[in-house]
């Protein structure tokens, strides 16, 4: 079993993170890999430009099927992060979510293998237990844009999209669109601006105006 780790994503250029990603929001079974993905599934980042070329596709499609080994997968992930040089921070999913608690916790263990390591999260899977089991070094940011946004725990860190930075600004979140550093920090509110190969459609714009927590 090969995973597929990343660091052409621009984010993580900037800061040396090493990152794994699983399909974005289905495989191409159908699997759901984004159980709780509302409205954000329209306009998924990671749905577009080079996530849709086939060696991308592919090398998420066979980090999915490797994750439904959760013991041969946690094994094979601490192996690998042993095995790299100068790995400070793990970004989980720059495509794809918790699609199960065990998968959750499957990445808690990992995390905790690595105590000085920063292990972070964008998630939509509120429904899942995010706290109860997480290791200090990880940094859970639950995304706004979602089937249960209502549930959002808004004291503890959020995300959101903006069509704008003018909207980001204005709504008074950080600015996490340049790099991952507030997300890494374990900042509250951390704004994003969408980016994205198609334009956005008035609807979807008017939706990330308005969708507040």
């Amino acid at each position: 079993m090969q995973l597929q780790w990343s660091r052409s994503n621009t984010k993580l250029a900037k800061l040396g993170t090493v990152g794994f990603g699983i399909p974005a929001f289905e495989s191409e079974t159908g699997f759901k890999t984004c159980p709780m993905a509302g409205a954000c599934a329209g306009y998924c980042y990671a749905r577009q430009g080079a996530y849709t070329f086939p060696v991308v596709k592919e090398a998420r499609e066979s980090n999915l099927a490797a994750t439904q080994k959760t013991d041969d997968f946690k094994a094979k992930a601490m192996s690998d992060l042993r095995n790299m040089r100068n790995v400070t921070t793990v970004r989980v999913h720059d495509s794809g979510d918790f699609y199960s608690q065990e998968y959750l916790d499957a990445w808690y263990v990992i995390a905790r293998a690595f105590p000085n390591v920063v292990f972070y999260a964008y998630t939509k899977s509120i429904h899942l237990d995010l706290w109860s089991k997480k290791p200090r070094n990880f940094r859970i940011i639950q995304s706004v844009g979602g089937l249960m946004d209502a549930d959002i725990n808004t004291r503890r860190p959020h995300s959101r999209v903006f069509p704008t930075d003018y909207a980001r600004r204005k709504a008074g979140y950080g600015d996490g669109h340049v790099t991952d550093t507030l997300a890494i920090r374990g900042a509250r509110k951390i704004g994003l601006v969408y980016h994205g190969t198609r334009d956005l459609t008035p609807a979807q714009e008017r939706y990330l105006n308005a969708n507040e927590v």
